[in-house]
């Protein structure tokens, strides 16, 4: 990007020069047909112009940026981003458009909420039975969906009134006879600590049986929601609580590990674009995907290859936050080495949190998961995975999970997990 950033105040009339130089680029390059909604959107419009795109309209703009919800594929599809002399990074372009309209219009009671996972997910647990309860009566969605926008369809993750934390903090240490062999300061993620906390349970259960010690310093959402509304404040204020969290266990040897796509790729990408510091840099060099790190664990000789149950045939859905890392495909390898036969899906899902929940994007959230549905259909697998339990409920939800003989979608951690024979603890989401 020329000349604008994510955490100065945006300047109109430099990101309306900018938004038309990289309009222009994209208008001759075209690569990115069909890949999201914005694209569509902007190319269509390009069209309906004649190709002039100075004869865009603020509403093609806006409706431009309200379709984008940051899943990135665009930035490792172009052959344009840094250091290519034209420095196009369209998603933090639409991250710029986000806050300034944020300003322009105003943000509204819903987006400021939605944004707010650690305050949901702590009251939700509290009052898990009935919350799930609701989350699932009819008249209840059809009034959420009135008052406050959100799809009476969308399904949510139950809530577990047994949070992560809590069982991790419970849960029996390991005998230890030797020394670990690695130390990991376990980022779990918001999503993880109150919802899918399974996927946290299986990645501790996994990283100690191969001998790693793991410890679960202070945390607080990563800040990925708040790019849904521009919200760089937000962010920032979650990079700098995280970091002072996360730092010190990294100053005494710890690897800071992550079971959630969306959570690593803020701690490796987007924070050190966000704070340019000595802290921040070494935060995210030494922050790992679960996956990547069971990986590089194997390449020197130190993962445990006593599995006992075999996984069979795996549809494994790739999240877009993933591919982001360029780290290859370490799940998909991870589960092979357990036994599975694993096909890969390199098609978007189309969740992301909240921007699938509300109203007017839904219906547009299911036709791009159909995507993927398809092409999982199309595998006769004996088991879904995706690293993203949203990705994962929103397979469920297009009907994918129906043709992995009924069960819902798993994290490759889960698999990994049931393959080493090691005990699924049933969540207490009721309580």
């Amino acid at each position: 990007m020329k000349g604008l950033t994510l955490v100065n105040p945006v300047d109109p009339k430099q990101l309306d020069q900018e938004t038309l130089r990289i309009y222009e680029i994209c208008d001759g390059c075209r690569r990115c047909f069909n890949l999201c909604p914005s694209f569509n959107t902007l190319l269509d419009r390009i069209d309906a112009c004649e190709g002039d795109v100075a004869k865009l309209t603020p509403a093609d703009h806006h409706r431009v940026v309200d379709e984008c919800y940051y899943c990135k594929l665009c930035f490792n599809h172009c052959p344009y981003t840094p250091p290519h002399q034209y420095q196009l990074d369209f998603p933090h372009l639409m991250i710029l458009w986000k806050k300034r309209l944020a300003k322009e219009r105003g943000v509204g009671w819903r987006d400021r909420l939605l944004i707010k996972t650690d305050l949901i997910g702590t009251f939700a647990s509290v009052t898990a039975p009935l919350t799930n309860r609701l989350l699932e009566t009819g008249w209840v969605r059809r009034l959420i969906e009135a008052v406050g926008g959100i799809h009476r369809d969308r399904r949510v993750l139950h809530f577990s009134g047994d949070t992560f934390p809590r069982w991790f903090g419970r849960r029996p240490k390991p005998a230890r006879t030797a020394a670990p062999v690695r130390k990991v300061a376990l980022f779990s993620s918001c999503l993880v600590n109150y919802q899918a906390t399974d996927v946290g349970r299986a990645t501790v259960q996994v990283l100690e049986k191969n001998g790693v010690e793991v410890v679960l310093p202070e945390q607080r959402c990563c800040g990925m929601p708040g790019f849904d509304i521009g919200d760089t404040e937000t962010i920032q204020q979650a990079l700098r609580a995280n970091v002072a969290s996360l730092h010190p266990w990294v100053a005494q040897g710890y690897d800071i590990v992550v079971p959630t796509a969306s959570c690593s790729l803020m701690l490796k990408r987007e924070y050190p674009e966000l704070s340019d510091d000595e802290r921040t840099r070494r935060v995210a060099e030494r922050t790992f995907d679960v996956c990547e790190y069971l990986m590089l664990m194997k390449k020197d000789g130190l993962l445990a290859a006593d599995f006992t149950q075999k996984p069979g045939r795996v549809a494994y859905q790739i999240p877009c936050h993933l591919r982001d890392q360029n780290i290859g495909f370490k799940s998909k390898e991870l589960m092979e080495c357990a036994g599975a036969r694993v096909e890969l899906i390199e098609k978007c899902s189309g969740h992301d949190g909240a921007w699938s929940a509300k109203t007017e994007f839904f219906a547009l959230s299911m036709k791009i998961a159909g995507k993927a549905v398809r092409a999982i259909e199309q595998q006769p697998a004996d088991l879904v995975a995706s690293d993203c339990p949203l990705a994962g409920l929103q397979l469920d939800q297009a009907g994918a999970a129906a043709h992995a003989g009924g069960r819902a979608t798993l994290h490759p951690i889960q698999v990994v997990r049931d393959a080493y024979g090691l005990p699924s603890e049933t969540a207490r989401s009721e309580g």
